[in-house]
């Protein structure tokens, strides 16, 4: 009995032995009853299955960190905060992201930072967000967002649809007591769909060296005024907007194309002699993503405030979610 435990003492101590389970046993050791290899948040509701093994019968499992759960994405928690904060009990209220460039307003050219990812702005007195991008980048998302819709369209998609709208409006705006009106109608019918005064809110810029867009997140309130009187008021801005909008859960994918006719500029100096100033027509191209229904937010925002089981975390998380995947595919 001696010779045959000293034997097999001798062949486990063997180099090769030792070679051939110390990979394949450390994970046993470590987890004596494999499982798949699951990583969780703490945040927000679900799980990430992450496959890492390296061999096919022997799954490693390894906890999120040290001390078992994973802390949130800064830039996502800066978003929720900057949300929470300013969304309040606010009614009427409009939320959106836009994709475009942050410029320095002394040399006129987007930013640039000593940064290799997303950093949100505390300071941004000396820059511009110019939301206006150019023609290219505009079709490319059109062309997206269209196969977007095709691909959701399919009988073996599970998600949720994308459904596109497309829409021609005009933006009348008037000063009316020292307040500016914009009277948006129909284009064809020339209906009257809206007559409200827009005062922002809040501002959240995000530089994104990594792309060619960066995002500006606003937060605005949308109070309904009443229709000026037009005898005693004259519009003092036209704006024409061709708009494609692809909705899909909460989120409505703005892409629009605006013109700004020829308009007159300053005030009316009824002494003056000559033709009146006028600034000249404008082209923009826009691709906005607005919270198609912001009262779900805000309900959830109310239980996080009541210290309740809440989808607030989640919400942003897919809002930032959907910017970031944008500018990512920007050209």
């Amino acid at each position: 009995m001696s010779d045959v435990n000293s034997r097999k003492r001798q062949r486990a101590e063997s180099p090769e032995f030792q070679r051939r389970v110390s990979a394949a046993s450390l994970s046993s050791i470590i987890n004596p009853e494999p499982e798949p290899a699951v990583i969780s948040s703490p945040t927000f509701h679900g799980n990430t299955n992450l496959s890492i093994d390296t061999r096919p019968h022997s799954p490693m499992r390894m906890e999120p960190n040290i001390f078992g759960a994973r802390p949130a994405e800064d830039i996502v928690r800066i978003v929720a905060d900057f949300m929470y904060t300013h969304m309040k009990d606010r009614t009427n209220i409009e939320i959106e992201g836009k994709l475009g460039r942050l410029i320095d307003k002394k040399t006129n050219l987007r930013i640039n930072l000593p940064v290799v990812s997303e950093t949100a702005l505390a300071d941004d007195k000396n820059l511009r967000f110019e939301s206006n991008m150019t023609l290219q980048q505009h079709a490319m998302f059109n062309k997206l967002l269209n196969q977007r819709v095709d691909e959701t369209r399919r009988p073996e998609f599970r998600g949720s649809r994308v459904v596109y709208k497309h829409t021609k409006e005009i933006d009348h705006f008037y000063k009316v007591n020292g307040t500016r009106v914009r009277v948006t109608t129909d284009k064809e019918s020339g209906q009257v769909l809206s007559v409200i005064t827009k005062n922002k809110i809040a501002d959240l810029n995000i530089f994104s060296p990594r792309t060619k867009l960066d995002i500006r997140i606003t937060i605005n309130e949308e109070r309904p005024m009443e229709m000026p009187d037009f005898e005693t008021n004259k519009h003092i801005l036209e704006r024409h907007k061709d708009r494609l909008s692809y909705r899909q859960d909460l989120w409505s994918f703005d892409l629009t194309q605006v013109v700004s006719p020829e308009h007159e500029v300053g005030p009316v100096n009824p002494y003056a002699t000559g033709p009146p100033k006028t600034a000249p027509a404008v082209t923009t191209h826009e691709l906005e993503l607005e919270v198609a229904k912001p009262e779900i937010w805000l309900n959830e925002r109310a239980k996080v405030a009541a210290n309740k089981q809440n989808n607030f975390h989640e919400i942003t998380h897919t809002f930032l979610g959907n910017l970031r995947a944008l500018a990512k595919r920007a050209i």
